[in-house]
């Protein structure tokens, strides 16, 4: 038994032939030293023979059962090991969001999992870019690169210990999915020149096809937000002209009737006909350059050229110029500009915070009665100044309000709920928020403001962008 626990040990420890070994050690070391005649290797009684000869039956039997539980185990550690690697490649993936950043990601892991240098080459414009390697490297070989193309080209397995270009000492696999090959992936010779084993060769080249599979989505995703962004600018470019086509009519219709009126019948009106013609044409001339004002606006907002040119201004004096245009423009609304004595200097673009003002006071009048009242304000304190217009029309829907600031929120002068900034092209609250964003300040919308009426657009300067 003594002798069966030595040949159990050795299983267990060294594996199966080490055991076997143990096995024959101790058949003759019985046999020595327990066997009569003793200390030679002679049975004299046959079933002492037959003993001896059962105890080396059931010691290889062991040797061999105990060895091969230890493989096993050592198999199934070794798989759990590539298993917890290739779960960590992939969770490590899964987190990289740009197609740019995965192929450092990838060789990073996978000189981590296998302890070789890695390279990643990605096809761009028909050819392979060298885009990631680790350690890192500003490029490769001649050989290796004809190794990588081939690879590339063929969508086979090339370099070393492969049958194309064998000498090479990298060993490159294809980066494909169904939707095509990306380009290559590839893993070079340990310290020692020793190459890939199955083992090692099987996880690299799953590591590959979940590198591959990453790129598949991200690509898929840079697509889906090229498409979406497509998809939006027709859409808005479709509701702009169909708004210019719309907006622009009344005030060229208007415009091209008092002319007419003027060419055709100028001889036979009087002069307060004709100065109410030609007041009709400068008002809706107005309107129009208005509405041009703000498209180009938009435009450099969303180009993200629109130029501030700071500087400090005067609330009082440009919140006085805003009233008087809107009634210069027609407004019936009651327009009252409340402001404190000690209001202070802002630094801002004067031209461009006045256009965002006009926007919001010509929103308040485009949309609420005309025994509205709209007041200008300000409040100062908490470090900040806010400019505020205040009206006591029907107020903004609450399923509205959120969306006050996009484009293309508004409604005809007969739905006074429905707020949007500006002339009819529903931008100008958006340009409103546009400017603000530039000067680093905000905007806000509230409504209602009391007693279940009103609304309340709120420009607000911080502290560090004003005089005290």
């Amino acid at each position: 038994m003594i002798f069966l626990l030595a040949v159990v040990f050795a299983a267990v420890t060294f594996g199966i032939w080490p055991a076997v070994y143990a096995s024959v050690l101790s058949f003759l070391a019985y046999n020595f030293f327990f066997i009569e005649p003793l200390h030679t290797f002679t049975v004299a009684k046959p079933h002492e023979l037959l003993a001896l000869f059962v105890f080396l039956a059931v010691a290889v039997v062991i040797s061999t059962l105990a060895g091969s539980v230890r493989d096993q185990a050592s198999m199934a550690a070794s798989r759990m090991r590539a298993t917890r690697r290739l779960y960590e490649f992939t969770r490590k993936l899964s987190s990289v969001a740009g197609y740019d950043d995965i192929p450092e990601a990838a060789v990073a892991a996978i000189h981590a999992s296998l302890a070789r240098p890695a390279v990643a080459l990605l096809d761009r414009r028909g050819e392979l870019e060298l885009r990631a390697a680790w350690p890192p490297e500003e490029r490769l070989d001649t050989a290796t690169m004809t190794a990588a193309r081939w690879s590339h080209e063929r969508n086979e397995p090339a370099g070393a210990d492969t049958t194309t270009l064998p000498a090479v000492p990298w060993y490159f696999v294809p980066l494909k999915t169904a939707r095509g090959t990306f380009g290559v992936i590839g893993i070079g010779r340990d310290g020692d020149g020793r190459s890939l084993d199955a083992e090692a060769r099987t996880l690299f080249e799953t590591l590959a096809e979940q590198t591959a599979a990453a790129l598949d989505r991200a690509s898929l995703a840079r697509e889906m937000v090229a498409a979406r962004g497509a998809a939006e600018t027709e859409r808005v470019r479709n509701t702009l002209l169909a708004s210019i086509s719309h907006d622009f009519r009344t005030p060229l219709a208007s415009i091209l009737g008092s002319a007419t009126s003027l060419l055709e019948y100028g001889d036979k009106l009087d002069t307060n006909a004709k100065k109410e013609l030609l007041g009709q044409i400068r008002g809706e001339a107005e309107d129009l350059d208005e509405m041009v004002r703000n498209l180009l606006a938009m435009t450099r907002i969303d180009a993200g050229a629109l130029e501030v040119q700071k500087d400090w201004i005067d609330l009082r004096e440009l919140a006085e110029r805003v009233a008087s245009a809107a009634r210069r423009r027609g407004a019936a609304q009651r327009i009252e500009v409340v402001l404190p004595a000690d209001l202070p200097l802002v630094r801002a673009d004067a031209r461009l915070v006045e256009q965002a003002l006009g926007n919001a006071v010509a929103n308040a009048v485009a949309h609420t009665p005309r025994e509205t009242r709209v007041v200008i304000d300000a409040d100062v304190g908490g470090g900040s100044v806010a400019l505020r217009v205040t009206d006591d029309g029907p107020g903004i829907p609450a399923e509205v309000l959120p969306h006050v600031f996009e484009k293309f929120v508004h409604a005809a002068p007969s739905e006074p709920g429905l707020a949007d900034g500006g002339e009819s092209t529903g931008l100008g609250l958006t340009i409103a928020k546009g400017i603000m964003d530039a000067h680093g300040a905000s905007i806000a919308a509230v409504s209602p403001v009391t007693k279940g009426h009103g609304t309340r657009i709120i420009f607000t300067f911080p502290l560090s962008e004003t005089s005290k």
